[in-house]
């Protein structure tokens, strides 16, 4: 390749003196060779020094200097000069001429220091003035804008390139803070007409009475910035950059320690960002990569084609991919396999390193990043695997990146988004998309992220710990494979201790299962055709998979089990568990129903006016809001309020469920649509669903419901607990309702010796209204007194007589020794009829 010489002048000042001395030495040395005449070296060197004082004209350079460096051009020619006449020279006249230039040499060191500090001072000073006029516009704009008089500029910092600049202001006495000044970052970027692109953020300084303004003033995040020419080696340790925030700095990202999250709609720049951080994983020889794509393995396929069918790569820069349920299910599987054995087999080398009970990664025991596209398509059990590896997997090193087109519940869940330190959001058409994803940030400007390929990232650990704006590279094809070629000798291996767990068996024919189906009809190179030869004999995935079967539990007690804690509804609870069951099932009682299954699943759950059962596994997907409005429909008449619901809900799926907020919204929704009825006459609104009906009972279980939709509270259902058929109904006991709850509101008053209606309502987990009714019931029944506005009823009854007064109220009320007990309650007195 040819030499390119550089022809351009020297930077910064042009050095006088060395000119000057180079000439007249040459000048001084070539003459005897030329016969050069004296005349002829005055004329150049006097042309010289003309020429030079019309550049330090022209640059502005002081009297000083200038005079300085023209003498050093006369001077020079002089000596010059007088050598050609007199020569050849004597041992005089070369030291005169060292002398004279070592004179000159320190004078125009001296100005030339001079010179350089006089233009750092002045350019010093014009920004300083700049500075000062920036500062006074923003004292005024604040007091413009914001209506916050007397704040006073501090300083002001410029950005690299001067795209941008932060202002630090002292915000005026009187408690105003950085939250006063919350929405006001558009409204300040309007007032300066900044276009889309830039905008300006405004966050607390150093101390709760200082701010810093950011002020984005060239619109770096409409720019196209392509991905780096480096493949050099990162670290799995470090924080690695993506992109660029609005300021020029690096937007970073870990996933080390924290797992992280992607969000963006279509067309959004989601999967160039994807692209992006996985080119950076590529160049970290501690970091294997996993990827689970069931939609075909888009995610991956980048990564793997320039090995499996070009042969540019040595090796896949992925190491795995899930391209479907089964793989995906065994590779989560594997992973928490690989995190209970990676927390005991290198205990000692923890202990060793000194490393806080997390485990040192290098490239023989690499951190692995599970990268999983499109959560939407996952069905609930592979998502609680994957929440599994959230949980478990920080301290030995297995992290994920979870993306999505949407920051809701169904596609990022509650595991995903709490154990994601790292977030990042792609630009949206609207702002609100993003408050799952950056929760207490919903007034985000779509305008300070208006191209595919810009969002938002933050950091809740390492920062920046609100969301910042930035775009991220671009990344091209031909740099995907670029990265593949230059880091696929550098791709770590799976170390022994994680190989050999139980699944590990399955984990050399991983691309024996995937590259024939990814690259189905297309011929693959030698190096990928060898790994699916020499995969041995395929393992079914399902052998690991699958679960054991559990144990047959033991036969339930006839009409079903009953929830412990809930045994105080008597031998009518069986029953009552028996219809709810059944009403979820599908169960229809009318003429021409399907029989119920004689071994249905356990019911999920049900709202309040329904006994609550226990969580069960789901083994399919599950939409919460079909399983509400199921256990909407199962309350029956009596319907339930969203608390309730959300209550219902979570004994049915466990923790994955939406926050008491989305419940309302659905229900506020419902209603709207016509699928239930808002019933607005009690303290909390009540949704009753058009399909509901009585849940099924038997001959000596009525139904719960009270037959009024618009009751604000649940009847309590009546069984053998209940008044017998001889037996009269107590003082004030409304028909239909459950005697053996006043016995247990009579218990907990006469034992706490306090009687009030919030203490039963959350004791007994029963509505306002019910609970002010029994204590109106236990009035009349002597146990406590008159009712004093919001104040405690006096307790008529001591502890020490609280047996023989419950025994006294199970007489009046017709309640057997036998159901007392079932309910916990003890009675001394003997019951006639047994």
């Amino acid at each position: 390749m040819s030499r390119q010489w550089d022809w351009s002048p020297p930077a910064g000042h042009p050095t006088f003196l060395g000119y000057a001395g180079e000439t007249a030495a040459t000048a001084v040395m070539l003459a005897p060779l030329t016969g050069m005449p004296w005349q002829a070296a005055a004329v150049t060197l006097a042309g010289a020094a003309t020429a030079g004082a019309a550049w330090d004209i022209r640059q502005s350079t002081t009297t000083v200097t200038l005079t300085t460096r023209a003498l050093t051009w006369l001077t020079a020619g002089a000596w010059t000069s007088w050598a050609l006449a007199a020569a050849p020279l004597t041992m005089t006249g070369w030291a005169s001429g060292l002398g004279v230039a070592a004179v000159g040499f320190a004078l125009n060191a001296s100005v030339n220091r001079t010179e350089e500090t006089r233009s750092e001072r002045k350019a010093l000073m014009l920004l300083r003035r700049e500075s000062v006029g920036i500062l006074k516009d923003w004292e005024d704009r604040l007091e413009r804008v914001a209506r916050i008089k007397d704040c006073h500029g501090r300083d002001v910092r410029h950005w690299p390139g001067k795209v941008g600049y932060t202002v630090e202001m002292d915000l005026p006495p009187g408690g105003t803070t950085a939250d006063d000044l919350a929405g006001y970052g558009p409204k300040c970027a309007a007032d300066m007409r900044l276009p889309d692109g830039c905008g300006v953020e405004i966050a607390p300084g150093a101390n709760r009475g200082t701010i810093l303004i950011d002020v984005t003033l060239e619109d770096v995040v409409s720019q196209d910035l392509p991905y780096p020419d480096d493949y050099s080696d990162l670290t799995l340790t470090e924080r690695f950059p993506f992109g660029l925030h609005r300021d020029g700095e690096p937007a970073l990202g870990s996933l080390c320690n924290d797992c992280g999250v992607l969000v963006g709609e279509t067309d959004a720049g989601k999967t160039n960002t994807l692209r992006v951080v996985t080119a950076q994983l590529a160049r970290m020889p501690d970091a294997l990569i996993w990827a689970i794509d069931i939609t075909g393995g888009g995610v991956a396929l980048p990564w793997i084609t320039p090995w499996a069918t070009e042969g540019t790569a040595a090796a896949p820069v992925v190491d795995w991919i899930a391209h479907d349920l089964a793989e995906a299910k065994l590779m989560l599987t594997m992973a928490g396999e690989i995190i209970a054995a990676r927390k005991a087999g290198y205990q000692q080398l923890m202990r060793e390193k000194k490393s806080d009970n997390k485990l040192p990664i290098t490239g023989d025991i690499p951190g692995i990043v599970i990268v999983c596209d499109e959560t939407a398509s996952l069905p609930h059990d592979v998502k609680e695997l994957l929440d599994k590896v959230i949980n478990e997997g920080r301290a030995m090193r297995v992290r994920t990146l979870t993306c999505g087109l949407r920051g809701t519940q169904d596609v990022i869940t509650a595991a995903m988004k709490l154990q994601a330190k790292w977030r990042v959001g792609m630009t949206v058409s609207d702002a609100e998309e993003l408050a799952y994803l950056f929760p207490g940030y919903i007034k985000l400007d779509p305008k300070d992220a208006p191209v595919a390929g810009s969002g938002w990232t933050m950091h809740t650990r390492l920062g920046p710990k609100k969301p910042a704006a930035f775009k991220a590279w671009y990344i091209t094809d031909e740099i995907t494979d670029k990265v593949c070629a230059a880091t696929a000798s550098r791709r770590p291996a799976l170390d022994p201790l994680s190989v050999n767990v139980e699944s590990g068996a399955l984990y050399p024919q991983r691309w024996a299962r995937a590259l024939p189906v990814l690259y189905q009809g297309q011929s693959l190179t030698e190096s990928a055709q060898h790994a699916v030869d020499n995969a041995g004999e395929l393992i079914d995935t399902t052998t690991v998979i699958t679960p054991s079967p559990s144990p047959s539990p033991a036969p339930a007690p006839e009409g079903g089990p009953v929830p412990s804690g809930y045994e105080g509804f008597g031998a009518a609870a069986a029953e009552l568990f028996a219809a709810v069951d059944a009403a979820l099932a599908g169960a229809d009682t009318g003429p021409g129903a399907v029989p119920a299954d004689p071994d249905p699943e356990p019911v999920r759950a049900v709202p309040q006016n329904v006994v609550p059962l226990q969580p069960r596994p789901v083994a399919r997907p599950v939409d919460p809001r079909e399983t509400g409005l199921e256990l909407l429909a199962a309350a029956g008449t009596s319907g339930c309020t969203p608390k309730e619901l959300h209550t219902a809900l979570r004994h049915a799926l466990g923790d994955d469920v939406p926050a008491e907020r989305t419940v309302r919204g659905w229900m506020a929704k419902w209603a709207e649509e016509g699928k239930v009825v808002a019933d607005t006459s009690g303290q909390y609104t009540r949704y009753i669903s058009r399909t509901a009906t009585p849940l099924a009972t038997s001959p000596a279980a009525p139904a719960a419901q009270s037959p009024d939709p618009a009751a604000p509270d649940r009847a309590v259902p009546v069984g053998p607990t209940g008044p017998g058929p001889d037996a009269q109904p107590g003082p004030g006991l409304p028909e239909g309702e459950d005697g053996l709850l006043v016995l247990q509101a009579a218990e907990l008053v006469i034992a706490t010796q306090f009687g009030t209606a919030s203490m039963l309502q959350r004791k007994l987990r029963i509505g306002w209204a019910l609970a002010g009714h029994v204590l109106d019931v236990l009035h009349e029944l002597g146990v406590v007194g008159p009712a004093r506005g919001s104040q405690a009823r006096d307790v008529l009854v001591l502890p020490s007589d609280q047996a023989d007064t419950l025994a006294r109220l199970a007489h009046e009320l017709g309640i057997s020794n036998a159901d007392m007990t079932a309910a916990g309650l003890t009675s001394h007195a003997t019951d006639p009829k047994e």
